[in-house]
Protein backbone atom coordinates (compact mmCIF):
# COMPACT_ATOMS: atom_id res chain seq x y z
CA UNK A 1 0.00 0.00 0.00
CA UNK A 2 2.84 2.31 0.89
CA UNK A 3 4.53 1.53 -2.44
CA UNK A 4 1.30 2.31 -4.28
CA UNK A 5 0.95 5.64 -2.49
CA UNK A 6 4.60 6.41 -3.20
CA UNK A 7 4.17 5.58 -6.89
CA UNK A 8 1.10 7.81 -7.12
CA UNK A 9 2.98 10.63 -5.37
CA UNK A 10 5.91 10.29 -7.80
CA UNK A 11 3.56 10.32 -10.81
CA UNK A 12 1.79 13.41 -9.50
CA UNK A 13 5.12 15.17 -9.04
CA UNK A 14 6.25 14.17 -12.54
CA UNK A 15 3.03 15.47 -14.08
CA UNK A 16 3.28 18.68 -12.09
CA UNK A 17 6.93 19.13 -13.07
CA UNK A 18 6.06 18.50 -16.73
CA UNK A 19 3.29 21.08 -16.59
CA UNK A 20 5.61 23.57 -14.93
CA UNK A 21 8.30 22.98 -17.53
CA UNK A 22 5.86 23.55 -20.40
CA UNK A 23 4.47 26.66 -18.73
CA UNK A 24 7.99 27.91 -18.06
CA UNK A 25 8.91 27.37 -21.72
CA UNK A 26 5.79 29.22 -22.82
CA UNK A 27 6.52 32.13 -20.48
CA UNK A 28 10.07 32.38 -21.84
CA UNK A 29 8.68 32.38 -25.38
CA UNK A 30 6.17 35.11 -24.47
CA UNK A 31 8.96 37.23 -23.02
CA UNK A 32 11.00 36.70 -26.18
CA UNK A 33 8.07 37.81 -28.35
CA UNK A 34 7.45 40.87 -26.16
CA UNK A 35 11.09 41.90 -26.65
CA UNK A 36 11.61 40.91 -30.28
CA UNK A 37 8.10 40.89 -31.75
CA UNK A 38 7.29 43.51 -34.41
CA UNK A 39 4.76 45.34 -32.21
CA UNK A 40 4.90 48.64 -34.13
CA UNK A 41 4.41 46.89 -37.46
CA UNK A 42 1.51 44.91 -35.98
CA UNK A 43 -0.12 48.12 -34.74
CA UNK A 44 0.21 49.65 -38.21
CA UNK A 45 -1.30 46.56 -39.87
CA UNK A 46 -4.20 46.42 -37.42
CA UNK A 47 -4.83 50.14 -37.88
CA UNK A 48 -5.14 49.54 -41.64
CA UNK A 49 -7.60 46.70 -40.94
CA UNK A 50 -9.62 48.99 -38.68
CA UNK A 51 -9.78 51.67 -41.38
CA UNK A 52 -10.96 49.17 -43.97
CA UNK A 53 -13.24 46.76 -42.09
CA UNK A 54 -14.81 48.80 -39.29
CA UNK A 55 -16.72 52.07 -39.07
CA UNK A 56 -16.05 54.74 -36.46
CA UNK A 57 -18.54 54.84 -33.64
CA UNK A 58 -18.85 57.28 -30.77
CA UNK A 59 -19.35 54.37 -28.38
CA UNK A 60 -16.16 52.52 -29.30
CA UNK A 61 -12.57 53.78 -29.26
CA UNK A 62 -10.85 51.67 -31.91
CA UNK A 63 -7.33 52.61 -30.81
CA UNK A 64 -8.01 51.59 -27.20
CA UNK A 65 -9.54 48.32 -28.37
CA UNK A 66 -6.54 47.55 -30.55
CA UNK A 67 -4.13 48.27 -27.68
CA UNK A 68 -6.16 45.94 -25.46
CA UNK A 69 -6.11 43.24 -28.10
CA UNK A 70 -2.31 43.39 -28.41
CA UNK A 71 -1.82 43.19 -24.64
CA UNK A 72 -4.57 40.70 -23.77
CA UNK A 73 -4.81 38.45 -26.84
CA UNK A 74 -2.13 38.91 -29.48
CA UNK A 75 0.90 37.63 -27.56
CA UNK A 76 -0.99 34.46 -26.60
CA UNK A 77 -2.01 33.90 -30.22
CA UNK A 78 1.54 34.50 -31.42
CA UNK A 79 2.82 32.08 -28.79
CA UNK A 80 0.36 29.42 -29.96
CA UNK A 81 1.57 29.89 -33.54
CA UNK A 82 5.30 30.11 -32.86
CA UNK A 83 5.74 27.49 -30.12
CA UNK A 84 5.58 24.44 -32.44
CA UNK A 85 8.06 26.12 -34.82
CA UNK A 86 10.50 26.78 -31.97
CA UNK A 87 10.32 23.20 -30.77
CA UNK A 88 10.86 21.88 -34.30
CA UNK A 89 14.13 23.85 -34.37
CA UNK A 90 15.08 22.44 -30.95
CA UNK A 91 15.03 25.91 -29.41
CA UNK A 92 15.30 25.50 -25.65
CA UNK A 93 14.09 27.64 -22.81
CA UNK A 94 17.76 28.38 -22.05
CA UNK A 95 18.23 29.67 -25.63
CA UNK A 96 15.42 32.19 -25.24
CA UNK A 97 16.54 33.30 -21.77
CA UNK A 98 20.06 33.75 -23.10
CA UNK A 99 18.84 36.05 -25.87
CA UNK A 100 16.53 38.01 -23.55
CA UNK A 101 19.43 38.58 -21.13
CA UNK A 102 21.52 40.03 -23.96
CA UNK A 103 19.01 42.85 -24.54
CA UNK A 104 18.00 43.42 -20.90
CA UNK A 105 20.54 46.24 -20.51
CA UNK A 106 19.76 49.89 -21.35
CA UNK A 107 21.95 49.50 -24.43
CA UNK A 108 20.03 46.39 -25.43
CA UNK A 109 16.67 48.11 -25.03
CA UNK A 110 17.90 51.05 -27.10
CA UNK A 111 19.04 48.59 -29.78
CA UNK A 112 15.59 46.95 -29.94
CA UNK A 113 13.91 50.35 -30.25
CA UNK A 114 16.28 51.41 -33.01
CA UNK A 115 15.97 48.04 -34.73
CA UNK A 116 12.18 48.45 -34.90
CA UNK A 117 12.59 51.95 -36.34
CA UNK A 118 15.07 50.61 -38.89
CA UNK A 119 12.64 47.84 -39.88
CA UNK A 120 9.83 50.38 -40.30
CA UNK A 121 11.98 52.59 -42.54
CA UNK A 122 13.03 49.60 -44.63
CA UNK A 123 9.41 48.46 -45.01
CA UNK A 124 8.46 51.98 -46.03
CA UNK A 125 11.15 52.00 -48.72
CA UNK A 126 10.00 48.61 -50.01
CA UNK A 127 6.32 49.59 -50.01
CA UNK A 128 7.07 52.47 -52.37
CA UNK A 129 7.74 49.99 -55.18
CA UNK A 130 4.93 49.79 -57.67
CA UNK A 131 3.96 46.65 -59.57
CA UNK A 132 5.39 46.77 -63.04
CA UNK A 133 7.06 50.13 -62.49
CA UNK A 134 10.61 50.92 -63.49
CA UNK A 135 13.09 49.73 -60.90
CA UNK A 136 16.22 51.80 -60.55
CA UNK A 137 19.34 50.66 -58.74
CA UNK A 138 19.62 52.21 -55.29
CA UNK A 139 22.64 54.38 -54.58
CA UNK A 140 24.33 54.53 -51.18
CA UNK A 141 23.48 57.70 -49.29
CA UNK A 142 26.57 59.92 -49.85
CA UNK A 143 26.39 61.16 -46.24
CA UNK A 144 27.27 57.67 -44.94
CA UNK A 145 30.97 57.47 -44.06
CA UNK A 146 33.10 54.47 -44.98
CA UNK A 147 33.53 53.26 -41.38
CA UNK A 148 29.79 53.16 -40.73
CA UNK A 149 29.13 51.41 -44.05
CA UNK A 150 31.81 48.79 -43.38
CA UNK A 151 30.57 48.03 -39.86
CA UNK A 152 26.98 47.86 -41.07
CA UNK A 153 27.83 45.47 -43.90
CA UNK A 154 29.67 43.22 -41.44
CA UNK A 155 26.60 43.11 -39.17
CA UNK A 156 24.27 42.72 -42.17
CA UNK A 157 26.18 39.69 -43.39
CA UNK A 158 26.07 38.04 -39.95
CA UNK A 159 22.33 38.76 -39.60
CA UNK A 160 21.62 36.71 -42.76
CA UNK A 161 18.54 38.90 -43.24
CA UNK A 162 19.03 39.12 -46.98
CA UNK A 163 19.36 35.35 -47.27
CA UNK A 164 16.24 34.75 -45.13
CA UNK A 165 14.21 37.40 -46.94
CA UNK A 166 15.20 36.04 -50.33
CA UNK A 167 14.20 32.54 -49.26
CA UNK A 168 10.75 33.73 -48.15
CA UNK A 169 10.46 35.93 -51.27
CA UNK A 170 11.14 32.98 -53.55
CA UNK A 171 8.75 30.79 -51.58
CA UNK A 172 5.78 33.02 -52.36
CA UNK A 173 3.48 31.99 -55.24
CA UNK A 174 4.36 35.18 -57.14
CA UNK A 175 4.89 33.52 -60.49
CA UNK A 176 1.27 32.38 -60.49
CA UNK A 177 -0.17 35.78 -59.55
CA UNK A 178 -1.69 37.42 -62.62
CA UNK A 179 -0.77 40.96 -61.57
CA UNK A 180 2.80 40.14 -60.54
CA UNK A 181 3.98 36.96 -62.23
CA UNK A 182 5.38 38.57 -65.36
CA UNK A 183 7.50 40.90 -63.25
CA UNK A 184 8.82 38.20 -60.91
CA UNK A 185 12.28 37.76 -62.43
CA UNK A 186 12.81 41.50 -62.69
CA UNK A 187 11.86 42.04 -59.05
CA UNK A 188 14.00 39.11 -57.94
CA UNK A 189 17.06 40.54 -59.71
CA UNK A 190 16.42 44.01 -58.36
CA UNK A 191 15.93 42.66 -54.83
CA UNK A 192 19.20 40.70 -54.96
CA UNK A 193 21.15 43.72 -56.24
CA UNK A 194 19.67 46.42 -54.03
CA UNK A 195 18.28 45.08 -50.75
CA UNK A 196 21.52 45.49 -48.78
CA UNK A 197 21.92 49.08 -49.98
CA UNK A 198 18.33 49.86 -49.02
CA UNK A 199 18.99 48.35 -45.59
CA UNK A 200 22.14 50.47 -45.17
CA UNK A 201 20.35 53.69 -46.15
CA UNK A 202 17.48 52.87 -43.78
CA UNK A 203 19.91 52.11 -40.95
CA UNK A 204 21.83 55.37 -41.26
CA UNK A 205 20.55 57.86 -38.70
CA UNK A 206 18.66 55.09 -36.89
CA UNK A 207 21.16 52.42 -35.86
CA UNK A 208 24.14 53.84 -33.95
CA UNK A 209 27.66 52.41 -33.98
CA UNK A 210 26.90 50.89 -30.56
CA UNK A 211 23.79 49.31 -32.08
CA UNK A 212 25.89 47.78 -34.85
CA UNK A 213 28.29 46.29 -32.30
CA UNK A 214 25.45 44.85 -30.22
CA UNK A 215 23.78 43.58 -33.37
CA UNK A 216 26.98 41.74 -34.31
CA UNK A 217 27.09 40.15 -30.87
CA UNK A 218 23.45 39.12 -31.12
CA UNK A 219 23.46 37.84 -34.70
CA UNK A 220 26.56 35.70 -34.14
CA UNK A 221 25.08 34.13 -31.00
CA UNK A 222 24.21 30.45 -31.54
CA UNK A 223 20.96 30.69 -29.55
CA UNK A 224 19.78 33.63 -31.65
CA UNK A 225 20.66 31.79 -34.85
CA UNK A 226 18.53 28.84 -33.73
CA UNK A 227 15.57 31.03 -32.78
CA UNK A 228 15.58 32.98 -36.05
CA UNK A 229 16.33 30.08 -38.40
CA UNK A 230 13.76 30.21 -41.24
CA UNK A 231 15.21 27.41 -43.37
CA UNK A 232 12.55 24.89 -44.28
CA UNK A 233 9.76 27.23 -43.20
CA UNK A 234 6.56 26.59 -45.15
CA UNK A 235 5.42 29.99 -46.43
CA UNK A 236 1.89 28.73 -47.13
CA UNK A 237 1.51 27.48 -43.54
CA UNK A 238 2.76 30.84 -42.28
CA UNK A 239 0.32 32.73 -44.51
CA UNK A 240 -2.51 30.46 -43.38
CA UNK A 241 -1.70 31.01 -39.71
CA UNK A 242 -1.51 34.78 -40.28
CA UNK A 243 -4.91 34.73 -42.00
CA UNK A 244 -6.39 32.83 -39.06
CA UNK A 245 -5.02 35.45 -36.67
CA UNK A 246 -6.59 38.25 -38.71
CA UNK A 247 -9.97 36.49 -38.63
CA UNK A 248 -9.63 36.01 -34.88
CA UNK A 249 -8.81 39.71 -34.52
CA UNK A 250 -11.90 40.72 -36.50
CA UNK A 251 -14.09 38.39 -34.41
CA UNK A 252 -12.62 39.76 -31.17
CA UNK A 253 -13.12 43.38 -32.22
CA UNK A 254 -16.76 42.70 -33.09
CA UNK A 255 -17.28 40.95 -29.74
CA UNK A 256 -16.03 44.15 -28.06
CA UNK A 257 -18.50 46.35 -29.91
CA UNK A 258 -16.63 47.39 -33.08
CA UNK A 259 -19.09 48.01 -35.91
CA UNK A 260 -18.37 46.17 -39.19
CA UNK A 261 -18.13 48.18 -42.42
CA UNK A 262 -20.08 47.33 -45.58
CA UNK A 263 -16.90 45.74 -46.94
CA UNK A 264 -16.66 43.38 -43.96
CA UNK A 265 -20.36 42.54 -44.12
CA UNK A 266 -20.01 41.75 -47.83
CA UNK A 267 -17.03 39.53 -47.10
CA UNK A 268 -18.92 37.64 -44.39
CA UNK A 269 -21.91 37.14 -46.70
CA UNK A 270 -19.61 35.77 -49.41
CA UNK A 271 -17.85 33.52 -46.90
CA UNK A 272 -21.17 32.18 -45.59
CA UNK A 273 -22.33 31.57 -49.15
CA UNK A 274 -19.15 29.65 -49.97
CA UNK A 275 -19.46 27.60 -46.77
CA UNK A 276 -23.10 26.88 -47.55
CA UNK A 277 -22.24 25.85 -51.12
CA UNK A 278 -19.50 23.59 -49.83
CA UNK A 279 -21.86 21.95 -47.33
CA UNK A 280 -24.51 21.44 -50.03
CA UNK A 281 -21.99 19.79 -52.34
CA UNK A 282 -20.77 17.51 -49.56
CA UNK A 283 -24.37 16.49 -48.81
CA UNK A 284 -25.14 15.85 -52.49
CA UNK A 285 -21.97 13.81 -52.91
CA UNK A 286 -22.92 11.78 -49.84
CA UNK A 287 -26.41 11.12 -51.25
CA UNK A 288 -24.99 10.11 -54.62
CA UNK A 289 -22.87 7.46 -52.92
Amino acid sequence: MKKTRLLIAVLVMLVAASGYAQDSYRQALKQYLVNFGPENQIKTALHDINESLFVKSGNVDMEVLTERYIKEVFIDQMTDMVEPMMKERNVTEADMKNIIAMVATPEGKAFLTHQNEWSEKLNEYMSQLKDGGELENVQVNPDIDADYAARFQKMWKESRMEEKSRGLFEGLPLKEMADFGKYFDKYKTWFTDNFSTLALNAAYGTLTLKDLDLGMMLYTNESYRKVTDTSGMNVFDLMGASTDMIIQYIDWMESQGAQPSDKLNSFKMFKNLMNSTGSTRSTEEGLDK
